[in-house]
């Protein structure tokens, strides 16, 4: 009954009759029919990269972008947003540094329209914990001026890395210096 079964398992697909594949040359050797199949499936994968625009890289640079404005007093998360924001960062800063040991992190704050490094890129977690309990709440975020300064600091990396931004707002608004959609398509 299993037998008749035309299901495959995955694994078996990708190497079903791989060895049909395999031609002799002219003196009975398959090294160059052998080197072509791996060349073919590199280009394959390669391909399927691109498509998807994802690069992979085991070094990764992470600025965490914290909206630290008034909105982050809000108690509509109790016992306010800063609050919650700050235990899930002590929970998710030492786990990436554990996972990522050779990547490192740092943390830009927004408030009073103004966006500043707080901690610099660093994969030491301990910088980053003891600096979270100094952050008050205050004025208004400027996602604009957070993400220029964050480009400014990724742009100078070796491109062979992973750079990423995340962004942590409560804000609804944003006080802006300029067009932030030319700003967007910078990232």
């Amino acid at each position: 009954m299993e037998e008749d079964d035309p299901k495959e398992y995955r694994w078996e697909s990708g190497y079903e009759k791989t060895w049909e594949a395999v031609k002799e040359d002219n003196t009975g050797r398959i090294e160059a029919s052998v080197a072509e199949l791996v060349l073919k499936s590199k280009r394959k994968r390669l391909l399927t990269r691109q498509d998807a625009g994802v690069r992979l890289g085991i070094m990764r640079h992470i600025f965490i972008i914290l909206d630290m404005s008034q909105a982050m007093s809000e108690q509509d998360l109790k016992p306010t947003r800063h609050h919650c924001v700050i235990k899930i960062l002590k929970e998710f800063i030492p786990e990436f540094h554990e996972q990522n040991p050779i990547s490192q992190l740092g943390l830009i704050i927004t408030q009073k329209k103004i966006a500043k490094k707080f901690t610099e890129l660093s994969n030491n977690p301990q910088r980053h914990l003891e600096k979270l309990l100094e952050m008050p709440c205050r004025g208004e975020p400027s996602l604009q001026n957070s993400l220029e300064l964050a480009v400014s600091s990724l742009c100078h990396l070796p491109p062979h890395t992973s750079r990423e931004i995340v962004l942590i707002y409560a804000a609804l608004t944003t006080c802006d210096p300029g067009e932030i959609t030319q700003t967007i398509e910078k990232v």
